[in-house]
């Protein structure tokens, strides 16, 4: 749980979208790579669910909070099998595991909290050993090995999945092509450009009208920015007019009904 939940506090778990992800048919994703991409689109919402998982897990570190711990763990696993189960993921015995673990710290107590949520009764304080009330050094120990171990390789793939971006970067719609100085209609040529996708430093991505993609070197390439969210790509033989495409906001911001603006 705990290494998990660094994983997505980072955020790192689920990678962010990159500018192909966003130009994809829908029918083409996965149920997985859906839900992957849902997540991975909003590092804000995954931190959240990060924090929820590394709170438990945190928690069961200590005597006196193992039974909030346990709670906390079993809720976001219950959710965690529910979308493994749902979205064809290979992650549900792993997860049912967990489960059952979180559910026998929760078994003595079991009771009481029937009593509390449930019921609606008075619940006494738990009865135990007063050398069972001091946390364990060992336990406290592996837990910070285990925080420590996953902070760092969380912290080395955040620095691969958001590197500095490149000049241009983003997914552009074709909106002239031309080769050897003559007009290439859409419609004509099923290896005309539809899309350029700018993401690696060094190359150029397109995708042809017919689906099929082709990477090239940016040094093969002349370009010229006559305006803001245009971008003119020539070589020796062929002439691009690109417009940007805006395809999802640049970062997280509040949306407020009209009511509350």
């Amino acid at each position: 749980m705990i290494g998990s939940g660094i994983a997505r506090l980072i955020p790192v778990q689920m990678p962010p979208p990159v500018p192909f992800d966003f130009v994809r048919r829908f029918g083409e994703l996965t149920p997985m790579e859906l839900v992957w991409t849902f997540v991975g689109a909003s590092p804000v919402f995954q931190s959240l669910t990060g924090l929820a998982g590394l709170a438990g897990g945190v928690l069961l570190l200590f005597p006196r909070t193992t039974l909030l711990g346990a709670v906390i763990c079993a809720a976001n696993l219950l959710m965690a099998i529910a979308m493994s189960l749902c979205y064809d993921m290979p992650f549900t015995a792993y997860l049912s595991f967990l489960l059952l673990l979180a559910v026998l710290l929760i078994a003595p107590d079991l009771r009481r909290l029937a009593n509390l949520f449930l019921l609606d009764r008075a619940v006494e304080p738990a009865e135990e050993p007063a050398t069972a009330r001091k946390p364990q050094f060992a336990l406290l120990l592996l837990g910070f090995v285990v925080i420590a171990w996953s902070s760092v390789s969380a912290g080395q793939r955040y620095r691969e999945l958001y590197p500095p971006k490149p000049p241009f970067y983003g997914a552009w719609s074709v909106e002239e092509f031309a080769v050897n100085g003559a007009e290439v209609p859409m419609a004509t040529d099923p290896d005309r450009w539809r899309w350029v996708i700018f993401k690696d430093p060094g190359a150029l991505d397109v995708e042809l009208m017919i689906g099929s993609r082709k990477r090239f070197p940016k040094a093969s390439f002349s370009f010229a920015q006559p305006e803001d969210g245009v971008l003119i790509v020539e070589s020796s033989r062929m002439r691009a007019k690109l417009r940007r495409m805006q395809l999802s906001s640049p970062w997280f911001h509040w949306i407020l009904g009209p009511d509350l603006q």
